[in-house]
C-alpha cells in the first residue's frame, strides 16, 4: 500500500522501496500521518566532505533527503532516520523541545536523546531483512541459501577473474584436494584412503610401525646380535653366566681366552 507522497527529483527507481520502508515504518510506530518525502540533487552541497545527508521538517511534516553521488541503500538508511523524527513528532516530542541550534546534540539532553532513538540500525536492518526473505530473488547479497559455500566462492572468483583479466575459467575444473574429474562424497573417501596408504609407504608390512621403530621377530634379532658385538650382559642361556664381553669381540669375557684382545664395534 502507498500511503505516502515522494518528490523524486533524482532520477533513481526507488520509490517502491521507499514505500514498502514508510508502510514498515508505519506498522512499528503507529504514526497516523504519513509524511512526504523529498529526493533532492544537490551538486554544491555534495561536494562538501561533512555534507547533509537529509532533516526533518516537523511544521509540513516533510522528509528532504540529498541523493547526489549517493548509494541507493545510504538514501533509504537517511529516509529510516527521519521517519524516526516524523513518529517523534506525532508524539509530540518537538513541543516545547528547546534549543535547537548548532551543536544541538551536545547542548540540548531532550534533542540529543531524540537523536539517539532515530539512530537505532535496527529499524532499517529490519526491514532490509524481511525485504529479502519476502523477495529472495530480487533482493540478496550475492549468493542464495540453496548454493554450496564451494559453489559460491567458486563463482565470485571467477567474476573477479573475468572483470580483472577479461577471461573466464570453470573453477569446477580444477583439482581440489581430491585424484581429479568429477566426484561425490564416496570418491572424496576414495582419495582419502589414498592419501593415507601414500602416507604409510615405508612402514613394516607386519608391526606397521616405521621402520626405525620395527619390533618384528627377524628384526629384534639383528638388534640382538648387534647388541653382542657391543660390551653388555647377555640374556640367555650360558653367556648369561659368562658375563660381560669388554672388548666386544662377541666372546664372553669368561669364555674369552684374551678378553681384551677385539675391537669394539
Amino acid at each position: 500500500m502507498n500511503n505516502c507522497k515522494i518528490i523524486n527529483n533524482s532520477g533513481m527507481k526507488i520509490d517502491d522501496e521507499i514505500h514498502s520502508l514508510v508502510n514498515f515504518t508505519k506498522e512499528r510506530f503507529g504514526f497516523k500521518r504519513p509524511p512526504t518525502i523529498f529526493l533532492n540533487n544537490d551538486d554544491q552541497n555534495a561536494s562538501k566532505t561533512l555534507a547533509m545527508t537529509g532533516y526533518y521538517d516537523p511544521e509540513s511534516m516533510e522528509i528532504h533527503v540529498y541523493t547526489t553521488g549517493r548509494h541507493p541503500k545510504d538514501i533509504l538508511r537517511s529516509i529510516a532516520h527521519e521517519l524516526v523524527h516524523h513518529n517523534q513528532n506525532e508524539n509530540g516530542d518537538f513541543e516545547n523541545a528547546g534549543y535547537s541550534g548548532k551543536g544541538y546534540a551536545q547542548k540540548n539532553p531532550h534533542l540529543r536523546k531524540m537523536e539517539l532513538q532515530a539512530n537505532d540500525p535496527m529499524l532499517f536492518r529490519d526491514w532490509e531483512d524481511s525485504l529479502k526473505e519476502k523477495y529472495p530473488t530480487i533482493y540478496n547479497e550475492g549468493r542464495t541459501n540453496t548454493m554450496s559455500f564451494k559453489d559460491w566462492k567458486n563463482k565470485e572468483l571467477s567474476k573477479n577473474l573475468t572483470n580483472r583479466w577479461g577471461f573466464k575459467m570453470d573453477l569446477t575444473k580444477l583439482n581440489e584436494a581430491h585424484c581429479g574429474g568429477d566426484h561425490d562424497k564416496a570418491d572424496e573417501s576414495h582419495c582419502m584412503e589414498e592419501e593415507q596408504l601414500e602416507e604409510k609407504k615405508g612402514d613394516c608390512p607386519e608391526c606397521k610401525n616405521a621402520k626405525e621403530d620395527c619390533v618384528c621377530p627377524d628384526k629384534k634379532k639383528k638388534m640382538e646380535e648387534e647388541e653382542i658385538k657391543n660390551p653388555g650382559k647377555y640374556i640367555d642361556g650360558e653367556r648369561t653366566k659368562a658375563g660381560v664381553d669388554d672388548d666386544g669381540d662377541g666372546v664372553p669375557n669368561k669364555a674369552d681366552k684374551d678378553p681384551k684382545d677385539g675391537s669394539k664395534k
